[in-house]
Formats: structure tokens, C-alpha cells, sequence
């Protein structure tokens, strides 16, 4: 993780304003992506073509634009369908992890590298 970002809590909670909105919209063209995609593939073993092959095109870009702005803010998704986000950082004097989820009001988590999810701990 030295090569990479490094957040503080102060520097992950300002990030929030940006990145909640960013995680919505994601989900939202992620789960229209996976529609569009079951449509087309019904129409396709049905013999025929689908209008939707636009459609999802265009989801798929907007939906790699925004995993491309997760990326630029160095941040690691973890979860599309509850906005699971993890900010790289130092606790303790070790690698870890800020742990944050679409819905919470500020980053009040961190768990170490190997531990993920479960072993979320109160900052």
C-alpha cells in the first residue's frame, strides 16, 4: 500500500460529499447494466436482435467513467450494491484500511488489510 494514497479520517470524510453521489449513480447505471444485458440476452436466443444494445453501451460507459473517478480519488470499492469503500491508511503505526458505507454520515471504521469487512473497528 506505500506506493498509493494515504488518507487521513479528515481527508475521507471530505471526500464524502463527492463520493456518495458518485456511489449512487453507479449503482443505479450498474443494476440498469445488468438488466439491459439479461434483455439482450433473451432476445438474442430468441433469434433476434435488441434495441437495448445502445442503451447498454451507454451504461457501460458512464458505469467505467465512474469506477475510472474511484480510481483517480484512489479509493477501493468493495461493494457496488451497499457503496462499501475502503480509503487506504495508517493506523497504529500499520497498514490499514478507513472502511466506509453509502449511508453512514462520516468514516468511524478501519479495519486492517486482512481482515476486511468483518473486522471493522470502531475509530
Amino acid at each position: 500500500m506505500s506506493e498509493r494514497r494515504l488518507y487521513s479520517i479528515e481527508e475521507a470524510n471530505a471526500l464524502l460529499p463527492h463520493l456518495a453521489p458518485a456511489l449512487v449513480e453507479l449503482r443505479e447505471k450498474y443494476e440498469q447494466a445488468q438488466l439491459a444485458r439479461r434483455e439482450i440476452q433473451i432476445a438474442a436466443a430468441g433469434n433476434g436482435g435488441s434495441h437495448e444494445r445502445d442503451d447498454l453501451n451507454r451504461l457501460v460507459a458512464r458505469v467505467d467513467e465512474l469506477l475510472d473517478r474511484l480510481r483517480e480519488w484512489d479509493v477501493e470499492l468493495r461493494d457496488v450494491s451497499t457503496g462499501l469503500i475502503d480509503f487506504p491508511s495508517i493506523v497504529e503505526g500499520d497498514d490499514a484500511y478507513l472502511c466506509w458505507r453509502l449511508g453512514e454520515p462520516e468514516v468511524a471504521w478501519w479495519h486492517r488489510p486482512d481482515d476486511g469487512f468483518p473486522g471493522r473497528r470502531p475509530l
